[in-house]
């Protein structure tokens, strides 16, 4: 688990940062960020991940901060399924909020992020969406 908890810790220092040559430290060569809010954006591959990382601009996210559970998938040993509840600052101050819904695959190399759902919480209204999360959470 620590070395989850490692990669997990990674995550917004390499994509907040835009350092794309450290994202094979983070994720699958497969992997998958889907964003649930409006129109939902879904991004596969690590290649389309580190252009969408880019692509953000300066209004990102400035900060992030995990509160986490790890669970381990019952139908695949090699599999962790981790549900975080974020807490983000934006560049212009504003704050919002969400739940990342995270499986690890276990890698020659360790474990790796190989799906991200991001989950917001607040701001609310339309477009946000209502995720089961019953698959993050132990039983």
């Amino acid at each position: 688990m620590a070395q989850v908890d490692q990669v997990r810790a990674l995550f917004p220092h390499v994509f907040d940062n835009q350092d794309t040559d450290r994202f094979h430290l983070v994720f699958t060569e497969d992997a998958v960020i889907e964003l649930t809010m409006g129109s939902g954006k879904r991004v596969e591959g690590i290649a389309a991940i580190q252009e969408f990382a880019k692509a953000i601009g300066p209004g990102r996210v400035d900060h992030h901060t995990l509160d986490s559970v790890v669970t381990r998938a019952q139908d695949d040993p090699d599999t962790l399924r981790v549900i975080s509840r974020y807490l983000a600052i934006t560049a212009d101050g504003t704050v919002h909020n969400g739940d990342y819904l995270d499986e690890f695959r276990k890698t020659e190399q360790g474990w790796r992020m190989a799906r991200r759902i991001s989950v917001p919480r607040f701001p609310t209204g339309p477009g946000v969406p209502h995720e089961d999360r019953s698959h993050w959470l132990p039983e």
